[in-house]
């Protein structure tokens, strides 16, 4: 099959989160509680597209979304051997179960880090599954060192 990818738009919004409760579900976390969901579909349906969140999709034949994968573009400062100012963070990365092992999740992220890349971002980080991880490395990207990835919730 001939799979295209395309930039996601507001419209996508149902699809992505439908993707991001099977993402959950595959990392073994606990997705009984849906409250969150509505308030994640909202935040796809106002944000996507803009200069701050950007996501790549595959549609599934017959309807639907295959394969997706976001990236929230943030505000970085300046350290020592990367001058840049702002840089992605990759999240939402997910294969509709029907459509895995056919390369959907590497078109998705390749584009997505093609955009970054034509954005001018010189660096994306992500959090990997032992899944996801080889695919992750074969394009690029690798453990972080210089300290633990920590933490904490804030009161507000």
């Amino acid at each position: 099959m001939n799979w295209t990818v395309r930039p996601a738009v507001a419209g996508d919004a149902e699809e992505l989160v439908r993707l991001r409760v099977v993402m959950f579900e595959a990392m073994g976390r606990d997705v009984a509680n849906t409250d969150w969901e509505r308030p994640c579909v909202e935040l796809f349906r106002r944000e996507l597209g803009g200069p701050g969140l950007i996501a790549a999709v595959v549609d599934a034949p017959g309807g639907g979304l295959a394969s997706c994968a976001a990236a929230f573009i943030r505000l970085d400062m300046p350290r020592p051997g990367d001058l840049g100012t702002s840089m992605a963070h990759l999240h939402n990365v997910c294969t509709d179960p029907a459509w895995r092992r056919r390369g959907l999740a590497r078109l998705v992220v390749t584009a997505l880090v093609d955009r970054l890349d034509d954005l001018g971002l010189v660096k994306c980080d992500l959090h990997a599954t032992e899944e996801g991880r080889g695919l992750y490395e074969s394009l690029g990207f690798q453990p972080r060192t210089g300290g633990l990835e920590m933490v904490r919730k804030l009161k507000f």
